[in-house]
């Protein structure tokens, strides 16, 4: 996968969301628009494509805007039925609403103000009663690792309704940043810290901004 596809209704969103970005939120808008942001998020549907995984429902972990993540995924995978995004960041939710608007009017997309690294994703209110399909997913993206605790601990919130979840973690080296908590100097090093068992795909890639990004698929 070496594109995005910028289709008019694709254009319509976006104009609509940058034309209404609050000013002191734009440069973090631009940020996220980035060529290496895009590098990152096409290297992941790549590589699904390559291992024929069909998503259903996916849970985007720490998704910031999700205007490459979202069209991509449904662009490519006829199977998906359903993405939800989990942020902290409050200022994000009107944004990235706009950008997937489509999807959103869909019922195809949502925004979850959420701490994932402190609450799961979904909660058992009665243990009796079965999980209902809509709260379980069957794939987990998270290319913010470097935000992050560890991964096994968000396994570890998370273990009761998500069984067994298809994992794409994303994670870098590049330490300067205050906010890159958990930075990784390889794809094994992000494996042994999310305690990936059954590694369906693992590798590195030096991104346009001359950091390595590392990426591991698995279960």
């Amino acid at each position: 996968m070496e594109y995005l596809k910028f289709t008019p209704e694709l254009a319509k969103d976006w104009k609509n969301a940058l034309s209404s970005s609050e000013p002191y939120l734009f440069k973090r808008v631009m940020d996220s628009m980035n060529q290496s942001q895009l590098e990152s998020k096409l290297w992941i549907i790549k590589e699904l494509i390559k291992l024929e995984i069909k998503p259903k429902r996916v849970a985007i972990l720490a998704g910031w805007y999700a205007q490459y993540i979202v069209p991509l995924l449904y662009d490519n995978f006829e199977s998906l039925q359903f993405a939800e995004n989990f942020e902290i960041d409050n200022d994000v939710l009107p944004i990235s609403y706009k950008f997937n608007k489509r999807y959103k009017d869909q019922v195809r997309y949502k925004m979850n103000m959420r701490d994932v690294m402190t609450k799961p994703l979904k909660y058992i209110k009665n243990p009796n009663v079965s999980i209902p399909p809509e709260d379980i997913y069957d794939m987990i993206i998270n290319c913010a690792c470097e935000h992050m605790y560890p991964m096994w601990k968000f396994r570890e919130l998370n273990k009761t309704v998500q069984k067994n979840p298809l994992y794409i973690l994303q994670s870098s080296d590049d330490d300067q940043y205050d906010d890159h908590i958990n930075c990784v100097n390889s794809e094994e090093e992000l494996i042994d810290q999310a305690r990936i068992k059954d590694v369906m795909y693992s590798g590195s890639k030096l991104l346009s901004n001359k950091s390595t990004r590392f990426m591991v698929i698995g279960r």
